[in-house]
């Protein structure tokens, strides 16, 4: 199992969670994913999206829509059989991001497993919920 993570601006919201749940055949609700992008008390839970594996509850795409600066974080827990083509799909979307906002690229999107700062645990930290 990994753990990639990155932020991404607000405007690729549905098509990055699209692209991750399609490589991990994870089915979501989109009525959902709109419901946290809407969100607009920045203290509430209701910010977060999660996706997981029907099968393995362990697997799944979070993203943080709190809308404070309109840049998203995104934590991808998924299997070592899905870990190439999610962190292919994940680097391409933050350089994408990068070159349409003039930035710098990023060579890689490293395993945050056992990051003891990850954005997970920021994220669970702030909301102080278990993801």
């Amino acid at each position: 199992m990994v753990q990639f993570e990155m932020y991404f601006t607000n405007e690729y919201l549905f098509d990055i969670v699209n692209d991750l749940t399609r490589i991990m055949n994870i089915f979501y609700d989109r009525a959902l994913l709109q419901k946290a992008f809407e969100e607009r008390d920045n203290e509430s839970i209701n910010n977060l999206f999660v996706a997981r594996d029907s099968i393995c509850k362990e697997y799944f795409v979070c993203v943080d829509c709190n809308n404070k600066d309109w840049i998203f974080p995104l934590i991808v827990k998924c299997s070592d059989d899905h870990k190439i083509e999610v962190n292919k799909c994940m680097l391409d979307w933050d350089n994408e991001i990068r070159e349409g906002y003039g930035q710098e690229l990023t060579e890689e999107i490293f395993d945050s497993i056992k990051n003891e700062d990850s954005l997970l645990k920021r994220i669970e930290s702030f909301y102080q919920t278990k993801i």
